[in-house]
């Protein structure tokens, strides 16, 4: 069957474990093996560029929903953006002058600059997004590419809760396989530049 929604996820699940009395807890595993994607997971399916708008007089924006870690900030100008620096939230050392800011932080559940913002600038949060399927967001980017490594994630916490070792072991080396072959493919769709030189010397050497 195939896997592309949160229902098809819990029913591929409950297919793969034999057991029909696990209704109830499979939303569970799927909960923990999100936690724990969101936290091994560094790829481009979870990327995001999020628009946010400073407030004039404060030195806080509220970090958007979905958050999971900041990769970049940039101010959005009508001639392009400008990128600001991060800074440790320790270090920032912020003044009470109001102006544009340059640098940024990520202090609790708030952006946080170097100073008070004397306009309202938009800017643009690249961030990364945590995994997080409910019947209101039935599927994301990593579903809909890896569903493997979903269900085998899935399937590993599954492990634990049935006291059953050998097939916790299984399905670990299952998603350690599939998280591996994602990683690789990630990497190989962040650097065309790489790959575009070596088809060249391919179809160069060919043409010899």
């Amino acid at each position: 069957m195939a896997i592309t929604t949160y229902a098809e996820l819990k029913a591929a699940a409950a297919n793969w474990l034999v057991r029909g009395d696990l209704t109830a807890r499979i939303p569970e595993f799927i909960t923990l093996a999100e936690a724990r994607l969101n936290r091994v997971l560094r790829t481009r399916l979870a990327e995001a560029d999020v628009a946010l708008s400073a407030v004039v007089g404060a030195r806080t924006v509220p970090l958007p929903a979905g958050f999971g870690e900041a990769l970049a900030l940039w101010i959005a100008g009508g001639e392009g953006r400008t990128k600001l620096r991060f800074v440790a939230a320790q270090l920032i050392g912020a003044t009470s002058l109001q102006g544009e800011p340059a640098a940024w932080t990520v202090d609790g559940a708030t952006l946080a600059f170097d100073r008070p913002c004397d306009q309202a600038y938009p800017l643009t949060l690249r961030m990364l997004r945590g995994h997080a399927l409910s019947d209101a967001a039935p599927t994301n980017g990593l579903l809909a590419e890896a569903p493997d490594v979903y269900l085998f994630a899935t399937l590993c916490e599954a492990g634990p809760f049935l006291r059953d070792a050998e097939l916790a072991g299984a399905y670990e080396a299952k998603l350690d396989r599939a998280i591996a072959e994602l990683n690789a493919k990630d990497a190989r769709s962040r650097a065309p530049r790489t790959l575009g030189v070596e088809l060249a010397d391919l179809l160069l050497e060919r043409a010899r």
